[in-house]
């Protein structure tokens, strides 16, 4: 059997958990080699300091290795996808009662489209322009113009109002229209066109753009 490429999720999150892990263990040497009670504040201080470093600074080393471990960047965009869509069934199964998880997985959302969408905006959409494809880059951007504004038109509903989750199904099937035109057609004939020393170019430049804003 061939060797299959890791998981963009699985080495994202082995990597986050080595970073926190060396992080701890730092603050504990700290308490364990330090002596009289400032030194035991001050350890464990440390230990608060490094949880919280580990979690800002693992997460962005984590997506920017991780995307190189996988090694594809249109492989990379499509686990992003499974990522959106996975919060979008999180919050229409929340129910229209549980306005606060709602409030809550919608922020996430919010927060993941636009990191994702100005992801694609500043380093793959351009590549398309460059390899004689601007009216898919046009067309994908416009895409991109339309799933931001849905999104504020259903910021502005009521968390409980009926028609706060129609929208968001909405919104739902147009953003898994497009990750569809994306991964199945425009995204593979792009990567065909280029050299492998671009799509690894191409596949750096999204793991640095992403790490930034992790």
């Amino acid at each position: 059997m061939p060797n299959r490429p890791p998981k963009f999720e699985d080495v994202a999150g082995d990597l986050r958990k080595r970073g926190e892990d060396a992080m701890q263990s730092f603050g504990r040497a700290a308490l364990e080699t330090g002596r009289g009670p400032m030194a035991t504040l001050a350890g464990v201080a440390l230990l608060g300091f490094a949880a919280g470093v580990a979690a800002s600074l693992s997460k962005k080393a984590a997506t920017e290795a991780a995307i190189g471990a996988v090694g594809d960047w249109v492989e990379a965009l499509a686990a992003d996808h499974r990522r959106i869509e996975h919060l979008f069934e999180q919050i229409l199964t929340a129910g229209e009662t549980d306005k606060l998880k709602r409030a809550k997985l919608f922020r996430k959302l919010d927060q993941a489209l636009a990191q994702h969408t100005f992801a694609e905006e500043t380093v793959v959409y351009p590549t398309l322009s460059e390899a004689e494809a601007d009216p898919d880059a046009r067309k994908l951007a416009g895409d991109h113009f339309d799933i931001r504004g849905r999104l504020h038109r259903i910021e502005a509903l009521d968390k409980s109002d009926p028609a706060w989750g129609e929208s968001l199904r909405g919104l739902y099937r147009a953003f898994a229209g497009h990750a569809h035109d994306e991964e199945h057609e425009v995204f593979p004939a792009l990567r065909e066109r280029l050299s492998p020393q671009q799509n690894a170019q191409l596949t750096r430049d999204l793991a640095k753009r992403s790490a930034r804003l992790a």
